[in-house]
């Protein structure tokens, strides 16, 4: 109900319940304690099912496809409508975002004491609500969207959406894990083959259950999300496969492998030495691929060749065999013949220096081995480095979000890392953004560590946060402890 997302609260309406926030919660409180036989604000179980106090729902729109005004209405109408006229609810309708959507907070109790549960049933009978409404007013691109053939649907409960949003400890490692293992797979067995290999338990059968390695119970493949359920993973691997590029040629490998290294010269500024090295190999290179040189053997001939014609022109000038017209004509072929001379004993010397490997693999091993000591270290300590991501795991989610209470290492736990050193930008908050833009499984509320440093994705970008290691009875004393007075001038 931020008053910027909508309009300054004109775009929020109450079911059976006042517009004002307070005043709705208690009667949705009244409602549900009536009713369930329990107190709103008790404590959760420590084992079983938590009671649901209340659900949340969200409609969107397309970019363009109404007002809000009318968005909100829709929302009203699709409450009234999926759920009947004595269920209590309060409609928001957001405009901060490029989409319109609305937001319903939905009493589990009418006010004739009959209860809503959620099922896959319910979700699909509330979701054809909605779309006949849109229908009605004339508007229905998501729905358009859905009827294509290749659409993938992702509808989803609540509990599974907020699982997503928060970084479920283990239902959302397996996604992330299938999510990369979809790119490269040839098949849905390889894939879960794959998956064991890494220390996953499959179980087969009528329906696939997967379990991560520390994890207690085994999950549905389709209890993950529709993108998960078996005919759609086998239909986004056959769209990957479709995708991949092909297998790159051997100028294309090799051009890759000259690229690397010198990325790596200029980030991490290695001496001018290397540089030279790496030219010069390069240059080799070139000279195999345009001779089409396939052995050394090969180079020993070629080299011998054109000592011979060095010789023999030599011979000729020094005999006076040479026309004066002549001189210069004899001079730029010896001057060719020279360069092709020093290119040759190059191949020649650095293959005698190597002294294992195919040939190409000698080369760059020979430009790593130049490298200084020091720069091993560089290399080394820069691909060390690793970010890690931290979810919250309280539900005090949205108090960290809204910067009503300050993060702490204590509530938070970890859900992945990689490597700092594949991250791009030159300042450490482009290369936090470039870690938000690559991973698609983080939110605001999430906390990037590095080196020590602790940063929470906020709205605006990224809020270091200088005491997130600090345990709270450390802080908790000094912020108790009197603030000292500052001596006067």
């Amino acid at each position: 109900m931020n008053p910027e997302k909508t309009a300054e609260r004109t775009l929020v309406t109450g079911l059976n319940l006042e517009t004002d926030v307070d005043t709705a919660m208690q009667q949705l409180a009244m409602t549900y304690e009536r009713y369930s036989r329990r107190k709103f604000n008790a404590k959760p179980p420590t084992k079983g099912d938590k009671p649901v106090k209340a659900f949340h729902l969200i409609q969107s729109f397309a970019h363009g496809e109404c007002s809000a005004e009318e968005a909100h209405a829709i929302g009203i109408e699709w409450v009234r409508r999926a759920f009947g006229e004595d269920y209590q609810a309060m409609v928001c309708t957001h405009t901060d975002k490029d989409h319109i959507h609305n937001h319903v907070l939905l009493c589990p109790y009418s006010l004739s004491g009959k209860k809503f549960n959620s099922k896959w049933k319910t979700l699909w009978d509330i979701r054809h609500a909605s779309d006949g409404i849109c229908r009605e007013h004339g508007i229905g691109i998501m729905e358009q969207l859905r009827a294509q053939p290749d659409h993938e649907p992702n509808s989803m409960s609540y509990g599974e959406w907020l699982h997503r949003r928060l970084g479920d400890s283990w239902k959302e490692r397996i996604r992330v894990r299938i999510d990369m293992l979809v790119e490269s797979a040839a098949s849905l067995n390889e894939l879960l083959s794959v998956l064991e290999g890494q220390g996953y338990t499959i179980k087969r059968g009528k329906f696939i259950s997967v379990k991560a390695p520390d994890q207690g119970r085994a999950v549905r493949l389709k209890t993950l999300g529709a993108r998960y359920e078996e005919s759609r993973l086998a239909r986004r691997i056959e769209k990957s496969i479709a995708n991949r590029q092909p297998p790159k040629s051997l100028d294309e490998i090799i051009d890759d492998v000259m690229q690397e290294f010198s990325h790596e010269t200029r980030k991490l500024k290695f001496v001018r030495g290397v540089q030279d090295d790496l030219y010069a190999l390069n240059h080799q290179l070139k000279i195999i691929n345009s001779e089409q040189i396939t052995s050394i053997g090969e180079v020993e001939g070629k080299l011998s060749a054109v000592r011979k014609k060095i010789s023999e022109i030599e011979n000729k000038i020094r005999a006076g065999e040479v026309e004066a017209f002549q001189i210069e004509q004899y001079s730029d072929m010896l001057t060719k013949l020279h360069l092709q001379e020093r290119d040759y004993k190059s191949i020649m010397d650095t293959f005698n220096e190597s002294s294992s490997g195919d040939y190409i693999s000698r080369m760059v091993s020979e430009v790593k081995a130049r490298m200084t000591e020091q720069e091993k270290d560089k290399l080394r300590h820069l691909q060390e480095q690793k970010y890690e991501i931290y979810i919250p795991t309280n539900d005090r989610y949205m108090d960290y979000v809204e910067h009503r209470a300050v993060p702490s290492a204590a509530e938070y736990g970890k859900v992945a890392e990689g490597s700092w050193y594949d991250t791009e930008g030159e300042s450490i908050y482009q290369r936090l953004q470039s870690i938000y833009d690559t991973n698609k499984s983080i939110y605001v509320g999430f906390v990037i560590k590095v080196e020590g440093r602790a940063f929470m994705v906020d709205k605006k970008g990224f809020k270091e946060l200088p005491d997130f290691d600090k345990p709270a009875v450390e802080k908790k004393q000094e912020k108790s402890e009197p603030k000292k007075n500052k001596p006067r001038r």
